[in-house]
């Protein structure tokens, strides 16, 4: 049978999405009634799904997109905010000849929406047991974990004093305790927190985990926390050290400015600012585009062009359609800047990923210019950052 007449006729949204450019492609046409042409924003926009979600359903879509990033099979029901009667159904699975795309569905669900932790209601467990990556469940006003799953468990096997099971004071002692108690604490706050924190294995060595940490129900202090697999960084997104010192602008939005004189075509030039450890990015851009943006506003690390880096160790991004994009910062940022297009690139320090250079488009582009054509700024890129952090200039 011809797929595209039976996709045509699928009672549900079929779609594919490409891990690394974080592009989500429509297979068919088809809607929630309730949410009309806003049902792919569903998938694309997480504002958008906090908005209309039942806010105790949530996190199972947090999980769910944890899987679905993560490149395993995944399924997950949900209820909208709006008609509470009805149940819909995410599910996906990996394209078993391709790692890097990801097939799903949306449609309506059969089955009501159950989550349970080790019996306890109203706390989240989604294939808890099969994520590959190590997931734990904590209570925070006991600090206690719950549950962890098998990953977990062979990660921080060992850590315990006197055996037994792990505590939170055995996999993050003193103040990194007190630092995860607090991310978690805005997790149930704000709906999820993402960022570097950093633990310590069974082994006894120090681990600088990317973590996201979300609230397992409404009006409870039960969190999960994932460790998500962050693979080495390429060392080609490195620069040399420079030594010395050349001419450069007397403060930062200069000298970007000066780099976006040497970019003919670009229409916006953005320097994002990482601070993983603090969960959040600051951004500070110039050109059209960004000429009513706030100068060093900060946004949440969650969902960042930082994070889809870090997380599969991309030498650059390129997003040719930013209203294709999964990415939350593609939404809440650049679509209503009128970003349609962009090429990030990362540049690295000893301590892991500081910056990201962010050329942008106002039109969509098939063909946006990458490397070749901006490499030459990456040297006085990095200078100009180097003497901002040193205090050097004023803004």
């Amino acid at each position: 049978m011809d797929f595209s007449l039976w996709a045509s006729g699928f009672p549900g949204l079929l779609w594919e999405l490409e891990h690394r450019r974080s592009r989500l492609r429509l297979l068919n046409n088809w809607t929630i009634p309730a949410l009309g042409e806003d049902t792919s924003r569903l998938l694309k926009d997480v504002r958008f799904r906090r908005q209309v979600v039942m806010k105790s359903d949530h996190t199972l879509l947090t999980e769910f997109w944890d899987m679905v990033t993560s490149r395993q099979p995944a399924g997950v029901s949900f209820r909208l905010a709006g008609d509470p009667r009805a149940a819909w159904l995410l599910q996906g699975w990996p394209d078993p000849q391709n790692p890097e795309k990801y097939f799903g569905m949306l449609k309506e669900a059969v089955l009501p929406v159950t989550f349970v932790v080790d019996g306890t209601a109203e706390t989240c467990q989604l294939a808890l047991g099969h994520a590959q990556y190590p997931v734990l469940v904590l209570r925070l006003e006991e600090r206690e974990f719950v549950t962890c799953n098998e990953a977990a468990q062979k990660l921080f096997s060992g850590a315990a004093r006197g055996g037994g099971a792990f505590t939170l004071g055995d996999i993050a002692p003193g103040e990194m305790g007190e630092t995860l108690v607090r991310a978690s604490r805005l997790a149930v706050e704000e709906g999820i927190w993402a960022g570097t924190l950093m633990l310590r294995s069974g082994s006894g060595s120090i681990l600088g985990s990317k973590v996201r940490i979300s609230p397992c129900s409404t009006g409870t202090d039960v969190v999960r926390i994932a460790l998500l697999n962050i693979p080495d960084r390429p060392a080609s997104c490195a620069l040399t050290p420079h030594t010395g010192e050349r001419e450069g602008a007397r403060t930062l939005k200069e000298g970007l400015e000066k780099l976006l004189e040497q970019c003919p075509g670009v229409d916006g030039l953005m320097f994002s600012d990482i601070q993983s450890a603090r969960g959040r990015v600051e951004v500070y851009g110039v050109g059209r585009l960004f000429a009513s943006l706030g100068w060093g506003s900060a946004h949440a690390y969650e969902g960042t062009i930082a994070q889809d880096i870090e997380r599969f160790g991309l030498e650059s991004l390129t997003v040719e359609d930013t209203l294709d994009s999964i990415k939350s910062i593609d939404w809440a940022m650049f679509i209503p800047c009128g970003v349609r297009s962009y090429f990030a690139k990362p540049f690295y320090a000893e301590d892991g990923l500081h910056a990201v250079l962010i050329f942008a488009f106002s039109a969509p582009s098939a063909g946006t210019p990458g490397e070749a054509n901006f490499q030459r700024l990456y040297e006085p890129f990095d200078r100009l950052v180097a003497r901002w952090r040193a205090g050097k200039t004023l803004t």
